[in-house]
């Protein structure tokens, strides 16, 4: 075609859209949503990625450098910035001097100073324990750190956003999640279990600019986590909880390092540091890093499996989405097509040929594409400028700065275009193919379907499935990129997932052909909806496809997550069994405030049923040595520190309470001295072994005598009630006459309530903060149950179906309407009752929004059950959880909507029409 023809048919299209201004709207509308639903997200993503001024800034405020000691004695590697990655050298690769300056040096931090320059200053910023404090209804969990704000090189890192600095004794600021949850105000105070005689008044409030969310008690140097730990009990290797095993994570101190006198850190002093054990993100190399080859360290050697499964997830559904928009404004288009046939037949009967005529409705699609898309990238970005604080906090950081990328921009306003151009092609050949006799007198010809479609479409439904489950369930050779931050397999689910729905949407024509065939055995209404929906493929198909892509991803989310849900249902872990409360308090079982702590917890909850006291076993092989005592696994095994693996002791009401087990036969042989076991691998030759550390043999150890260390087994007659529940709980369970026969001794870890009904969280604090008068370090805890969270992508979906359905079904409808006002006149004309107007545009309604929402559930099955493999894949030891669908959403698009849909376009179809003579 030449360019004066081109820009004829741009002309047209332009003097077309301007006289049908609503029309032109609705589409112009379908290409910008889109636009600024993906350009708003470009620019929240370009402004949530920090340049390294800002990641500089964000990790160490006003500090020159941010210094933690890793493994001190021990070389260390890493990258310009150390929270990218750590790698712990092998001994043989470990500098010999870091080993000798490690073990003179009295502290970390004594070490530290002395490898820095002269002069420089170190200020702690190692986080401080998470603690219980004091709410408004009584005690709940919150992280601790200190710092004195009033220092300008907290700025950035840790930011006063509202009261006023901390600067007396005993004042402190906290984040405004710690608020909320609380129920305190700037003013009130709170007193941190452990540290009960010295409150704290909160003076002003903080946050974390790349943790808003973030639970925390911010307190002056000195005032906070020292007394913590000076109040803290000695470990005790021997003592675990009911819910718990194994310490908490120890914490490695860091500082902020202010530099003398404009000095730097460059990149020989920070892996100087390295071969000492301490890792450094230095402001001086983060701003000008070293050349590649002077980094040794590789982050992608050691990048988690996670991070490929997000952008699986995240790629299939931003590829369906593209998709969904091409599919959603094509009914536009064919409503546009329609209206102009007499226009466009003129263009042939003036001796323009198929071409011309495919050039101006493409045209259109180029003349509304644009308008569209430039609208959307102003819109896009102009609402996130408005928006900007609500989308920091809903996404929990602040932006960096607020960045537009024009290249980004430019390439999705292109795609916004090419998207209405591929929309458009659809209608552009059916018009083009449109006699031109019959276009002047307002027919339209009716081709016979495909037959070469629905088997190619079958095809590709096949291949794409297999292609999506293949690349899901496969494994990346590399996992890294391949093309624009997407993995092979991310590209291949995704490109699976595509070719399946273009299989589903090849299979319209036929089914809305095959439904025209059962027309003749239905009554005078329902036979002609479905004789016109069948007559006039070319605006029923695209209005299907519609709700057919709508659907799918709503369908392919809802299954996901109801999937993913169910997996991590499954691999979740209680540590008590459901609706259980536990207090933990490991001490003496003589302890005076044993009976205290108990009855606080049934002072509080007056309905938590009989009580059930847990004790530990202990082996005591010296005065002021003892081990945990647990229970052998097979083949011998010696498992530490597992809950599985503990031996505990206790009476009947341990076995009801904590192991969920009702049984008069298994009460009656715990009470005659047997161990109760519950996992058969426990059991050896109907005996349990008990195995615990400590002297494995020998007379009584004398005083300043070390005791020899060694591994003593005790076998004892056990009954295997084979539970898999009880078992998370404990390996095995024995009597306290018993244990004292065998010569081992007891201590108590706590004890166990089962309430018809768990408690509120309302009445958990304000036993905890009874308990914590009582006993500063007993902790409370309620079993819940998996807790899922609230989905609000699945929810956002849905109702975008909702609309699309809807809105979908009633353009076709209305195309529908306008198409055969000359029919139904002639209806009206020979007598048919004004009703039959109705149940027509009722039932084709139903019918688009019915088939539509049935192969878009077909079809959104494909890229869910694809997702569902990729996110079980590699989930070591979790059992699969069976195939979960959504059913009340599956019901409400395949069988409510449809119905609404067809009752909507009933109700506001108007029966009567003024006669008129009929055209053609």
């Amino acid at each position: 075609m030449r360019l004066s023809a081109l820009r004829v048919a741009l002309r047209i299209a332009r003097r077309d859209a301007l006289r049908a201004k609503g029309r032109s709207a609705l589409v112009a509308a379908m290409v910008a949503l889109p636009v600024l639903g993906v350009a708003g997200a470009d620019v929240v993503h370009r402004s949530g990625q920090l340049t390294p001024g800002e990641r500089v800034e964000r990790l160490m405020g006003g500090a020159d450098a941010l210094v933690t000691a890793h493994r001190p004695g021990r070389s260390v590697d890493q990258g310009p910035f150390a929270e990218d990655g750590v790698q712990v050298l092998p001994e043989n690769r470990t500098d010999p001097a870091s080993v000798t300056a490690a073990a003179a040096a009295g502290s970390p931090a004594e070490l530290a100073a002395g490898l820095l320059p002269r002069g420089a200053v170190l200020l702690p910023a190692t986080p401080g324990p998470a603690v219980s404090t004091s709410t408004r209804e009584g005690l709940f969990t919150a992280a601790t750190s200190e710092a004195d704000l009033t220092d300008r090189i907290w700025s950035g890192r840790l930011d006063l956003v509202e009261g006023r600095a901390p600067s007396a004794s005993h004042e402190a600021a906290v984040t405004r999640a710690f608020l909320a949850e609380a129920g305190l105000r700037i003013g009130d105070s709170t007193t941190v279990k452990g540290l009960d005689t010295a409150p704290f008044k909160l003076t002003g409030v903080v946050e974390y600019p790349g943790d808003l969310d973030k639970v925390e008690l911010v307190a002056r140097p000195g005032e906070l986590i020292a007394p913590l730990a000076a109040t803290a009990p000695p470990t005790a290797g021997a003592s675990s909880g009911l819910t718990a095993a194994g310490a908490d994570e120890a914490r490695p101190e860091r500082w902020l390092v202010r530099m003398p006198g404009g000095a730097a850190l460059d990149w020989p002093a920070v892996r100087a540091l390295n071969r000492h054990g301490f890792t450094v993100t230095s402001r001086a190399v983060a701003l000008d890093p070293p050349p590649a080859s002077a980094v040794t360290y590789d982050p992608d050697l050691f990048k988690l499996p996670d991070a490929d499964k997000r952008v699986v997830v995240l790629a299939t559904v931003v590829g369906m989405a593209l998709l969904e928009v091409a599919l959603l404004a094509g009914p536009a288009f064919a409503v546009g097509a329609r209206r102009s046939r007499r226009q466009l037949a003129l263009i042939g009967a003036a001796g323009g040929n198929r071409g011309h005529v495919r050039a101006v409705v493409l045209g259109s699609g180029l003349v509304l594409g644009t308008v569209g898309a430039a609208f959307g990238l102003a819109a896009g970005v102009g609402l996130v400028a408005v928006l900007r604080p609500w989308a920091e906090e809903a996404g929990g950081s602040r932006f960096g700065h607020f960045a537009i990328a024009p290249l980004d921009l430019l390439a999705i306003a292109a795609v916004g275009v090419v998207t209405a151009l591929l929309a458009a092609v659809v209608p552009a050949v059916q018009a083009a193919r449109r006699d031109v006799v019959a276009g002047l007198s307002g027919r339209d010809t009716v081709g016979a379907p495909s037959r070469r479609l629905p088997l190619l479409g079958g095809l590709l439904v096949v291949a794409g499935a297999g292609l999506a489950l293949y690349g899901a369930g496969g494994q990346d050779a590399t996992g890294l990129p391949v093309f624009k931050g997407l993995t092979v397999k991310a590209l291949t689910v995704l490109a699976g997932a595509v070719t399946a729905e273009l299989g589903f949407l090849l299979f319209t024509p036929l089914l809305v052909a095959s439904f025209g065939r059962l027309a003749a055995r239905l009554p005078l209404g329902p036979r002609l909806a479905l004789r016109d929906s069948a007559r006039h493929r070319g605006r029923t198909a695209p209005a299907v496809a519609a709700v057919m892509a709508a659907v799918a991803g709503a369908v392919a989310v809802g299954v996901y997550t109801t999937g993913t849900e169910a997996q991590d249902r499954v691999a979740y872990r209680p540590t008590a069994p459901m609706g259980a409360v536990v207090v933990e308090a490991p001490m003496k079982p003589d302890d005076p405030r044993l009976p205290r702590l108990r009855a606080a917890v049934e002072r509080g909850l007056p309905d938590a049923g009989t009580r059930a006291d847990v004790h530990g076993m202990l082996y005591v092989f010296c005065e002021g040595c003892s081990s945990v005592v647990q229970v052998k696994g097979t083949g011998g095994r010696f498992q530490v520190g597992g809950p599985d693996s503990r031996a505990l002791v206790g009476d009947a009401t341990v076995l009801r309470n904590l192991f969920g087990v009702n049984d008069r036969a298994v009460e009656e042989a715990l009470a005659a001295g047997r161990a109760i076991v519950f996992d058969r691998a426990r059991l050896h030759d109907g005996r349990a072994v008990l195995t615990m550390l400590g002297a494995a043999g020998g007379g009584p150890v004398q005083p300043g005598e070390t005791p020899q260390t060694g591994t003593k087994e005790i076998a004892v007659d056990a009954l295997l009630v084979d539970s898999p529940e009880a078992a998370r709980y404990g390996g095995l369970l024995m009597s306290p006459d018993a244990v004292r026969k065998a010569g081992l001794s007891t201590e108590s870890i706590g004890s166990v309530w089962r309430p018809a009904h768990p408690p509120t969280a309302k009445a958990q604090q304000r036993v905890e903060a009874d308990l914590a008068q009582v006993v500063p370090r007993a902790v409370l805890h309620v079993e819940r149950g998996f807790q899922p969270k609230d989905d609000v992508v699945g929810l956002a979906l849905a109702g975008f179906a909702v609309v699309v359905v809807l809105g979908a079904a009633a353009v076709a409808t209305g195309l529908a309407a306008a198409d055969s006002l000359g029919d139904r006149a002639t209806l009206a004309a020979v007598g048919a009752p004004p009703r039959i107007h109705r149940v027509q545009a009722g039932l084709q309604s139903m019918l688009i929004a019915g088939l539509g929402a049935a192969i878009g559930t077909a079809s959104g099955l494909v890229p869910a059950v694809a997702l569902l493999r990729s996110h079980a894949s590699g989930r070591i030891g979790v059992p699969q959880a069976p195939f979960t669908a959504p059913w009340a959403l599956l019901a409400t698009i395949t069988v409510v909507l449809p119905v609404v849909a067809g009752l909507g376009a009933a109700a506001f179809t108007r029966s009567r029409l003024p006669l008129a003579r009929r055209t053609g």
